[in-house]
C-alpha cells in the first residue's frame, strides 16, 4: 500500500473520530488522497463526483422518501395497523404478531427501516404498552421487525446497491420478497416462543364485519404494495417510475380521499425530503472518490488475490464477507458502506458464482441488523429519542432479538432459492 492510501485511512478515521459527518470523512480523505498521490487529473475527479449523481435509478431515493414521510403523517400507517390487529390481535401475544405483519405491509410502500422506526413504530409501542408488554419484547420486536423495511420491496438501500453494482433495481425488489418472508416467519417463531413464556393476555377474535371494516377502511392503503411490485413485476413501469407513482398515490390518498393531511402540509414532506435527501447524495458523491482509491490502489485485486489464497469456497466467502458487513454495519451508514465495499466484492463473488442479485440481499440485510447493534444503531438512537427511554436500555432490550435475525441471516446467506426462486420463476435474469 502506497504511503498516499495510509494518509487516506488515517483522515478517514480521525473525522469519524472527531464526529464529523460521513460525506466530510469521505470527501476530505479522497482529496488528500488525490493530491499526494499526484497524476490524477484534478477535473476528472470533479466529473468522477457530478457523474455519480448523474443517475435515472437515484431519483427513486427522493420520491420513496417523501412517500414515507406522507403516510406516516397521513394516517396510513394507524390504518395499516389497524387491519392487522383485527386479523391477529387475538393470539397469545397478539400485538407483536401484529408489529411483525404490519411492518412487513408498510415495508411494502416506505423502503425504509427508519420510517417504520419512526412512524409505524410509535403506534405500535403505544399499544404494547398499553395492553402491559414488557420493554424487552416491545423495542426489541420494533427494532427486529423493522430491519425488514428495506428488504420487502421497495427498498431504498437497493437503490444504491443497484447503482453501485449497474444490476437491475427491479429485479433486486422481486428478489426481497423471498428473504422478507422468511424474516417475518422466523420472527413470528421467536413472538410465539417469547408469548408461550410470558403469557401475555389474548383478546377476543375480531367478528367476519369488524375485519371487513378495518379493511374497508383502508383498502387505498393497502393497495399501494400492490399498485408498486404489480407494476414492477409486469414490466409497466421502472423502480424510478414506481416512486413517481407511489408519491403521487399517497398524497391523492391522504389528501383526497382519507383527508387525513391539508394540502399545504406537503411543504413540510418536500423539507423533510430534501433533509434526508440531501446528506445521503454527498455520501454517493463523495464515495465515489473511493472509485479513485481502487483504481490506484488495486485494492479490489488485493482482496481477491489474498481470499482466494486462503479459499476459493463459495460458502465461506460469503461467510467473510457477512463478517466484513456485520463490522461496517456497526460503525457506518448503509450507502457509505454499499458505495466502499461492493465494487471490492463484486469481482470476488463473480469469480466463485455468485449471483450479484444474491449479493445485494445479502449486503442489505447485513445493514440493516446493523441499525440495531451498537454503537452506530440509528434505529436505536431513534428509539431512544422518540420514547424518552435511555439508549442504554434500549440496547439492552434489543440484543436478545439479534438472535432471530443472525438466524435469518444464516438462512438468507446458505439458501439461495429464498433470495433467488421467485424471481427466476417469474423470468428475471439474476446472474
Amino acid at each position: 500500500m502506497s504511503v498516499a492510501f495510509w494518509v487516506y485511512l488515517i483522515i478517514f478515521i480521525a473525522f469519524l473520530a472527531c464526529g464529523a459527518p460521513i460525506y466530510m470523512a469521505l470527501l476530505s480523505s479522497g482529496l488528500s488522497y488525490c493530491f499526494l498521490h499526484g497524476g490524477i487529473d484534478n477535473m476528472a475527479v470533479m466529473a468522477k463526483m457530478y457523474g455519480s449523481l448523474d443517475s435515472f435509478v437515484l431519483l427513486a431515493i427522493p420520491m420513496f422518501m417523501a412517500a414515507g414521510i406522507v403516510m406516516n403523517n397521513g394516517g396510513i400507517t394507524d390504518r395499516i395497523f389497524n387491519v392487522c390487529r383485527a386479523l391477529l390481535g387475538h393470539l397469545p401475544g397478539g400485538l407483536a404478531y401484529v408489529n411483525v405483519l404490519a411492518s412487513f405491509l408498510f415495508s411494502g410502500m416506505s423502503g425504509s427501516a427508519l420510517a417504520d422506526v419512526g412512524g409505524l413504530g410509535n403506534v405500535e409501542i403505544k399499544a404494547m404498552r398499553d395492553e402491559g408488554y414488557d420493554d424487552d419484547t416491545i423495542f426489541g420486536i420494533t427494532a427486529a421487525s423493522a430491519t425488514m423495511g428495506p428488504i420487502v420491496p421497495p427498498s431504498i438501500p437497493m437503490v444504491v446497491y443497484g447503482s453501485a453494482a449497474s444490476v437491475s433495481v427491479g429485479t433486486l425488489f422481486v428478489a426481497g420478497l423471498g428473504p422478507g418472508i422468511a424474516i417475518g416467519i422466523i420472527l413470528c417463531i421467536a413472538v410465539f416462543l417469547v408469548s408461550k413464556r410470558r403469557k401475555y393476555q389474548v383478546h377476543k377474535r375480531a367478528t367476519l364485519r369488524e375485519l371487513l371494516g378495518c379493511i374497508k377502511r383502508s383498502f387505498f392503503a393497502l393497495l399501494l404494495p400492490i399498485i408498486i411490485m404489480g407494476g414492477i413485476m409486469c414490466g409497466y413501469f421502472t423502480p424510478t417510475e414506481a416512486s413517481c407513482i407511489a408519491i403521487t398515490y399517497c398524497i391523492f390518498v391522504v389528501c383526497l380521499v382519507y383527508r387525513d393531511m391539508p394540502f399545504r402540509h406537503l411543504l413540510g414532506v418536500v423539507d423533510g425530503t430534501v433533509s434526508g435527501i440531501v446528506p445521503a447524495l454527498a455520501i454517493v458523491s463523495s464515495a465515489s472518490l473511493f472509485g479513485w482509491v481502487l483504481q490506484f490502489e488495486h485494492l479490489g485485486q488485493k482482496m481477491y488475490t489474498g481470499i482466494m489464497a486462503v479459499t476459493d469456497n463459495k460458502w465461506l466467502i460469503l461467510l467473510i464477507i457477512d463478517l466484513i458487513l456485520l463490522f461496517f454495519g456497526m460503525i457506518l451508514d448503509s450507502t457509505p458502506t454499499i458505495m466502499l465495499l461492493v465494487p471490492i466484492f463484486q469481482p470476488l463473488t463473480q469469480a466463485v458464482g455468485i449471483s450479484s442479485i444474491h449479493l445485494g440481499i445479502i449486503v442489505v440485510l447485513n445493514l440493516m441488523i446493523g441499525l440495531m447493534t451498537p454503537p452506530y444503531g440509528q434505529s436505536l438512537f431513534m428509539l431512544s429519542g422518540t420514547t424518552g427511554v435511555s439508549f442504554n436500555k434500549i440496547v439492552k432490550y434489543v440484543m436478545p432479538w439479534l438472535l432471530p435475525m443472525f438466524i435469518a441471516l444464516l438462512a438468507v446467506t446458505f439458501i439461495e432459492p429464498i433470495t433467488l426462486a421467485i424471481p427466476v420463476m417469474l423470468g428475471f435474469e439474476v446472474f
